[in-house]
This record gives structure tokens, sequence and C-alpha cells, in this order.
């Protein structure tokens, strides 16, 4: 997810700032909301800065009213993701699609002290792990999405319980032959470690020593979340395999009802998930 402009979150102004807001966020309803506006950026720079969703599918910002529908190849079926999370289908004959968006949330609570005493460092704490909440579950729908759509005859099976390079290569190839190049690979970091026990040539294990979470593996990036299936690793090329569309943006509300000790606050993006050519992606499928 983008963010329109970056807040310098460990800044004195921003710090002052915030604790300001802290205690005066028990005093009115504005207050409240207006510390929920606050905390919305830094949510969304976070979960900018960890997400893969973006780099795997289109985003396309829908102006107000308009339906997210795409085009799609009559011979192809499409794929998108339902309010719970599961895959669905489109059969072939049709040449588009309408994604349904769905919200995605995270409610956090906070202790009234929290904010009475300006506790700054504990509020941080809360908007790290309401980002990693929303993060992980849009790159699990994305990820859940993109595998459910890999046809039969793209997907290499292996026995063993491990990654093999002999099938990574042959889903790197199901993808050369379309003449496609492979873009990124998706997978775990168990995976991860067992790719880099492979006995392999010096410039590419360097490549796989990189700091950072992307990785190079043949001239592809390695992308590594704990949202990917752990028997599962993806293949995707340097073409548009789907879309992402987002009705609204990250927004942050202060919650109506307080308990007595605690108040909070509903943070929330609506947006969906869409495959238009599942014919370009590959998976290896690891079975015991």
């Amino acid at each position: 997810m983008e963010t329109k402009k970056k807040v310098k979150t460990d800044s004195q102004e921003f710090m002052e700032k915030m604790g300001k807001l802290m205690t005066e966020a028990l005093a009115t309803p504005d207050g409240m909301r207006a510390l929920a506006a606050s905390i919305a950026a830094p949510i969304e720079q976070e979960i900018a800065r960890k997400e893969i969703s973006s780099l795997l599918l289109t985003k396309h910002n829908l102006p107000k009213g308009e339906r997210a529908i795409y085009q799609k190849r009559p011979r192809l079926k499409a794929f998108w993701i339902s309010k719970d999370g599961e895959a669905r289908e489109i059969e072939v004959g049709k040449d588009e699609i309408e994604i349904p968006t769905h919200r995605v949330h995270s409610a956090p609570m906070v202790d009234i002290s929290i904010l009475k005493h300006g506790n700054i460092g504990a509020l941080t704490d809360i908007q790290k792990a309401s980002s990693d909440e929303i993060r992980k579950e849009i790159d699990k729908r994305t990820l859940t999405v993109i595998s459910s759509a890999v046809p039969a005859e793209n997907i290499v099976n292996i026995s063993g319980g491990v990654i093999t390079e002999d099938a990574l290569n042959d889903a790197i190839s199901i993808l050369e032959d379309k003449e496609l190049t492979v873009k990124n690979i998706v997978l775990r970091g168990k995976r991860f470690n067992e790719i880099r026990s492979w006995d392999l040539d010096p410039v590419t294990q360097l490549e796989l020593r990189q700091k950072g979470v992307i990785k190079v593996y043949g001239g592809a990036n390695i992308l590594l979340t704990s949202a990917a299936n752990i028997n599962e690793v993806l293949v995707l090329p340097d073409e548009e395999i789907g879309k992402m569309p987002i009705r609204e943006p990250l927004t942050s509300e202060a919650i109506d009802k307080k308990l007595k000790f605690k108040t909070g606050w509903l943070i929330w993006s609506e947006l969906g998930m869409g495959i238009t050519r599942p014919d370009i992606i590959a998976k290896i499928v690891i079975n015991p």
C-alpha cells in the first residue's frame, strides 16, 4: 500500500505532536478523533514497508462509485477473493471480471492511563501490532487467490518434504517456455533456508545472502513472507497477473463506545484481489 506523505515517526516534532494529542484525547470526542486521524499515517507506512501484495498485483485506486470491472481473456478462468478470504472463480467464456472489495481491519484497544500519561512508546507498539495484523491479512488473501488460480499444467509436484533445485528450475521453465521472465518467487523462510543449503555457484550464493526481505535467485526476486503456504512456492512472471482494486485507503476511526478503563480505534481499508492471467503463474507443491 502506498503512503501519500512520509511521516517521520522518530522526529522530535512528531513525538511532541503525538504526546499532545494523547493527553487531549480524553477531554473531548474531537480529541479522540484527532488522535485517530494521526495514527493512520504511521500504520499505513509500516504496512507499505513490509507488504508484498502491491509487488504481485496491480493496484487500482477506484474513483468514488466506480465498479472494479476488468478485462479478461474469454478462454481463461478468473479468480477473486471472497469476504471470508476464500478464492472464488469465474468460468471461461466471459470477457470481464468484477472483483468485489471487502474490509480488512484491526480494532486495537488502549488503556486510558497510556493516553493520560502520554506514553508514546506504548502507542507505537499498538500501531505496529495493528499494521502487522492488517498487512498479514492482506498478503494472506493475495497469496490465497494467486495459489488457487494456478492451472494444473503449471504445478510442479515433488515429494520428500523439501524444496529441490530441480523443482524450482522446472517451475521457472514453465514460464520461460511461454517466453516470460520470472520476476518473483514467493515462499516461507523455512523453504528459503533449504535453498541456501544447495550446492550453488558463488555468485548465486552471494545473492541469496543479501540483507533485507528481498533476495535474488537467477535474476528473480525471492520474497519471504509468513503469509505463504509452507508447502508451496509461487513463481510469478514480469507480466501483470491480476488487480488489487482499493475502494477505501487506510482509515482510522475512534470507537463510539468506550469501556471504563479502555478506549480504542477501528483501523480499516476496503480492497479486493483478483487474478486475470492464471495461465502465466506457476507453483511448486511440496509433499511429504
